[in-house]
């Protein structure tokens, strides 16, 4: 339930760029996304996170969500 929460809240997030979140959100990525490769879920880039307690962040969690 709380996973759910978090996906309509970062699709909220992703989408309104009038949202108050959204400015905390890394620029979009500068990399081609012409590969056919399968869809990510957003076009930012993805920050550098090097210790346990960033992953306890609600952003870097979301953005690196599903990156395998």
């Amino acid at each position: 339930m709380c996973a759910d929460s978090d996906e309509q809240l970062f699709d909220k997030l992703i989408k309104n760029t009038n949202h108050v979140l959204h400015r905390l959100l890394p620029p979009p990525t500068a990399a081609s996304q012409h590969y056919n490769l399968r869809s990510r879920r957003h076009t930012q880039q993805l920050p550098e996170h090097h210790t346990s307690l960033s992953d306890s962040n609600f952003l870097i969690r979301m953005l690196y969500k599903d990156c395998y």
